[in-house]
């Protein structure tokens, strides 16, 4: 029997070829066209998705950059910005034509040939991401960057790419390349602003249109990365990324190699950031919160509101000095417990919130016929405290209040040359115990005209004639002359009881200053929108109270208050024109005021603590407030033409005997001139001085002696607000 060696090789198999059947490829291309359709599915389920917060078609159409609110002064200067994103529109046309090309060359050479997106701009990133090992560049043509700076965030996600393409395709659909370049250079952020124009005013302190080919091509540089080619902080990058720019101009060929040289060799002047003007804080925080009372926080911050006030931002520079400087003056002098000094060191060692105690003042000045507001200072410091003492603070007037009483007097028959006495007196005021007004002074002076006893601001006098008149006529005139808060129905308001504020008696003194003839104040005189159409228009208001001739005799009265009364140190602070006003001292010298005015300005002045605590003995109106008022007066009328006040044709002039205020005799010796409202003069001759007669002044009594039994310690009381 045979072997089989084991070196026999086995017989080889032939590999049929496996067939595939119909059924089974019908099932494969099934499957592979399900696979497709669900992945179209979901990616059009993506979009959907991502396009769900996107903005609509129609807001597209009317896309409309935040702008920035400025307000002006009444002489063209810029007070304050209001704005989300600072941001000054200009037309594509004003923007020099090498900054375009520069912004083009660099950020988006195909921005003419493309449709919102272009797939160079995706390889030439990728490229570049790949060279430095991370995500360098997102390859976003202008127009998605438009599409991302208008509506999306900042954060690198694939969702956020997504949305920026589809965007920008829409955006491509409703614009032409113009209109998205204007839109772009208007809205990308440069760092400290948005938009080429305020990005220029902010770096290079003047508009783009006068940039430099070797600011500008600076300037496109910065859009890359704001924050580390900031011109600010990082000048020798910026000039670094402008070495780039100039490249890429050369390699489009807009600018020849020589001349790019040329331009990267040029240094730029950068002007450093600084601080808003904080001139007249008060002022316009008032207009702040007008806007947006009445207008909304959105066109407030984002619409580009123009408003056009009232202030004189000279008037105000000079009042707010001399605020401050009379005040710190005063500090120096006194020994207060807290100085404005003292206050600014503690605040800066704590991390708390303090109230500052210290002497505030305030201060407003209005145009006596328009009733524009020239000049408003709320306090010392608006950071530390925003409390506007101008319009916001209830303070009791003092003396300032007496014109109103005197007013009403003349109103009722009275004349300057009316005599009262200040002698003693006492008052039932229906409590237990009686009022007993005193002087300032401390001491009585027998029969006073109404002129002498509101230009030396005598008590006792004006008590005496609030008796004769009575409350309700005084009221009257003070409510018709613009005083709004509530004053009590007592005597005392003869001497200024109850609480008014400043922007109350200022307004109501306006009338005196003009003719009779209130003028309401206001803070503008038109707002405008961004394109220049009036939204708002404050005319002037004015209404008659007084008749003129009355007005004119108030007037007169208080011209001798300001030369030789309470106010006749204006003169020793330079101030010497044609004016009148009142000085107003509280109990305890918790307040001091001074109103006063021009037949064309009025200014009125307040001083005191908060807290409403004495400011010291003998710190009257005329030492606080006068000085603040008579510095900014002179200084802000100085050089310009004075003006006077006009005497009406029914005032007249006659002679009057000074101590029985009527026609003299010939036995009187202390003979003046006066003015009468003509229907109103003197008619009967001086029945204290007739030839053979005694002297009936004689009998009155010795007012030496009353002043001795009324005098008091020095700490008395001049009984203003019993």
């Amino acid at each position: 029997m045979a072997t089989e060696s084991p070196h026999t090789s086995r017989p080889s198999s032939t590999r049929v070829p496996r067939t595939i059947s119909a059924r089974r490829l019908k099932i494969a291309a099934f499957g592979f066209g399900g696979l497709c359709v669900i992945a179209i599915g979901a990616g059009l389920l993506t979009l959907n998705f991502l396009s769900k917060d996107l903005p609509s078609p129609a807001r597209l159409q009317t896309i409309e950059p935040a702008i920035k609110t400025l307000v002006f002064s009444a002489d063209g200067d810029t007070l304050r910005e209001y704005y989300r994103q600072n941001r000054v529109p200009i037309r594509l046309e004003e923007i020099p034509p090498g900054l375009l090309q520069a912004v083009i060359d660099t950020e988006d050479r195909d921005f003419y040939s493309h449709y919102g997106v272009t797939l160079r701009g995706f390889a030439r990133a990728a490229v570049v991401n790949l060279r430095s090992g991370r995500v360098a560049q997102g390859g976003s043509t202008l127009t998605m960057q438009l599409a991302r700076s208008l509506f999306l965030h900042q954060r690198r996600e694939v969702t956020r790419k997504i949305r920026e393409i589809l965007l920008a395709i829409q955006i491509e659909r409703s614009y032409t390349k113009d209109e998205i370049l204007e839109m772009y250079l208007n809205t990308i952020y440069f760092g400290p602003a948005y938009g080429v124009e305020a990005a220029s005013q902010s770096f290079f302190g003047k508009s783009v249109r006068d940039l430099a080919p070797a600011e500008y091509t600076l300037l496109a540089g910065v859009l890359n990365n704001p924050g580390f080619y900031s011109p600010y902080r990082h000048l020798d990058r910026a000039y670094k990324r402008r070495a780039t720019v100039l490249a890429n101009m050369v390699r489009q060929g807009h600018l020849t190699r020589a001349e790019a040289e040329a331009i990267g060799q040029s240094e730029v002047t950068i002007v450093r950031e600084v601080a808003q003007d904080a001139l007249a804080p008060y002022f316009v925080e008032i207009i702040r919160q007008y806007l947006e009372n009445h207008y909304g926080v959105k066109k407030l911050y984002e619409d580009g509101l123009r408003v056009y006030t009232t202030l004189d931002s000279r008037l105000q520079r000079i009042a707010e000095r001399n605020l401050e400087e009379h005040l710190s003056t005063l500090e120096e002098r006194e020994d207060y417990e807290m100085t404005r000094a003292l206050f600014d060191s503690l605040n800066a060692e704590t991390e708390e919130t303090l109230r500052p105690k210290y002497l505030q003042g305030a201060l407003i000045a209005v145009d006596a016929v328009t009733g524009e507001v020239k000049a408003l200072v709320g306090g010392r410091d608006f950071e530390t405290s925003k409390f506007n003492r101008a319009t916001q603070a209830l303070r009791q007037p003092g003396s300032v209040f007496k014109p109103f009483l005197y007013t009403a007097a003349l109103k009722q028959g009275w004349t300057p040359a009316s005599i009262l006495l200040d002698t003693p007196v006492e008052v039932d005021t229906g409590s237990d115990e009686l009022w007993r007004p005193v002087n300032f002074s401390g001491t009585f002076e027998g029969p006073v005209s109404l002129r002498y006893a509101l230009a030396h601001s005598i008590n006792v006098p004006a008590v005496r004639l609030i008796l004769e008149i009575g409350t309700q006529p005084v009221l009257e005139v003070a409510s018709s002359m613009g005083i709004r808060s509530e004053i009590p129905d007592v005597y005392s308001i003869a001497l200024g009881a109850g609480e008014a504020r400043l922007i109350e008696l200022t307004d109501a003194y306006t009338a005196f200053a003009n003719h009779g003839i209130r003028a309401r104040p206001h803070f503008f005189s038109r707002i405008e929108n961004a394109r220049g159409e009036v939204l708002e228009e404050q005319r002037s208001f004015q209404e008659e109270v007084l008749d003129e001739d009355t007005n004119y005799i108030m007037v007169d009265m208080m011209r001798t208050a300001l030369k030789e009364g309470t106010g006749r140190s204006a003169k020793r602070y330079g101030f010497a024109r044609d004016a009148a006003g009142k000085t107003g001292t509280t109990d305890r010298y918790t307040d001091a005021w001074f109103v006063g005015y021009t037949p064309d300005l009025v200014c009125g002045v307040w001083v005191g603590f908060d807290d409403k605590i004495s400011m010291g003995r003998r710190k009257t109106g005329a030492v606080m407030a006068l000085p603040i008022w008579a510095r900014t007066m002179n200084e802000y009328l100085e050089g310009t033409t004075e003006s006077y006040f006009q005497r009406p044709d029914g005032v007249v002039d006659r002679l009057v005997c000074a101590d029985s205020g009527q026609l003299p005799s010939l036995a009187c010796t202390n003979v003046h001139q006066e003015i009468f409202v003509e229907d109103n003069v003197p008619t009967r001759i001086c029945e204290i001085h007739q030839p053979g007669m005694t002297d009936v002044r004689d009998q009155a009594g010795d007012f030496e002696a009353i002043d001795d039994r009324a005098s008091r310690d020095d700490e008395f009381d001049t009984g203003g607000g019993k």
